[in-house]
């Protein structure tokens, strides 16, 4: 019955710690952004070593942010495994002047 209750206890102890470091991996990624765009807009494209040496964040952490870069339509991954800056649509509709 003690065993029970001190692995109860335990449990209720972990979830905070979890759910703050999920919070702050998600606050990480979100800042990374900005700089995957601005990197990808001056060298052409971004790679998760390049975010990685310039946000100072890990491997995982720099993949997630360029996946969610292309998730919001900023970035789209190339076939080497680069992020390119998304290119207009050449079908798309023409420029107003």
């Amino acid at each position: 019955m003690v065993d029970l209750i001190f692995v109860v206890a335990g449990l209720l102890c972990l979830a905070p710690l979890v759910a703050l470091a999920m919070r702050q991996r998600r606050k990480t990624v979100t800042a990374a952004l900005p700089l995957a765009v601005d990197i990808a807009s001056l060298h052409g494209f971004v790679s998760p070593g390049r975010l990685m040496a310039r946000a100072n964040i890990s491997e995982k952490d720099a993949k997630e942010a360029l996946a969610e870069a292309c998730r919001q339509g900023l970035l789209s991954r190339g076939e080497d495994g680069r992020y390119f800056m998304k290119q207009p649509s050449i079908d798309g509709p023409a420029p107003s002047s």
